[in-house]
């Protein structure tokens, strides 16, 4: 049917018909929100799910520490671990090096003089500087008496030397008594074989003091000024017991 064949009255009740459909398609897609805002009650159920995942990832956080202390105080809880490797330094430092004689003849040491105290004196040393036995108090000392003049005194002398420079950080030192008055030939003894020992002059006197028949002669004086260890001429096989005498004398001095 056709409007052409409608009666003007039909023509509009048909379209008066047909316009209520066409709002009605409109609100339709108008109020598609609120339909869809009808499933909202769906979404406050994924939004608790979500908070607890965030949590488990502070907790383990939270564990490291303890929770009366800041993470800070963790840190310097390890700073005193530092303090006791710093406490062992000065033993080693003080500990004697290693021995340079490992071979220690018992018989050596023992001649006359052992367990007296040194004759004092008070002489020059080859540069011209003042020494006595009492400004060595304190001090562990190899006594030397010997001369340039002394063939098996040139061999020991260097090889008392080389011994006393092994300790002398310790507090060891060699005073080696000339009886020579000039001081030439024992300088040039010195240069010669790079000797570093106290050098004395004039020793001829306090060498008649102790009675020694023989040169060279040595003895072995603690820091009290006590004779631990005498040794009458020259004898290579004593060297590991002047050694040990001096060693002895080194831990008695920490004591």
């Amino acid at each position: 049917m056709t409007f052409k064949q409608c009666p003007k009255q039909h023509v509009l009740m048909a379209i008066s018909l047909l316009a209520p459909l066409e709002l009605g398609c409109k609100r339709e897609a108008s109020e598609a929100p609120e339909s869809t805002a009808v499933a909202e009650p769906e979404a406050p159920v994924q939004q608790p799910v979500e908070a607890p995942a965030s949590e488990p990832v502070e907790a383990p956080a939270r564990d490291t520490a303890p929770a009366d202390k800041p993470p800070g105080d963790v840190v310097a809880a390890n700073v005193p671990t530092a303090e006791p490797a710093g406490e062992v330094k000065p033993a080693t430092a003080s500990a004697l090096p290693a021995a340079l004689h490992t071979k220690v003849d018992d018989s050596c040491g023992r001649d006359a003089g052992v367990g007296t105290s040194a004759l004092p004196f008070a002489l020059k040393t080859a540069e011209g500087k003042d020494i006595s036995m009492a400004s060595l108090r304190g001090k562990v000392v190899l006594l030397n008496f010997w001369g340039t003049w002394c063939k098996p005194c040139l061999k020991e002398l260097p090889e008392f030397d080389r011994l006393i420079r092994h300790y002398k950080k310790q507090g060891a030192v060699l005073v080696a008594v000339a009886t020579d008055t000039e001081p030439e030939k024992v300088l040039e003894f010195a240069k010669e074989r790079r000797i570093s020992a106290k050098l004395v002059l004039g020793g001829e006197d306090l060498a008649k003091q102790y009675d020694s028949p023989n040169f060279p002669f040595s003895f072995v004086v603690d820091e009290k000024g006590t004779i631990r260890g005498s040794y009458r001429s020259y004898k290579p096989e004593c060297i590991g017991r002047i050694e040990q005498d001096i060693r002895t004398s080194l831990e008695q001095k920490k004591r």
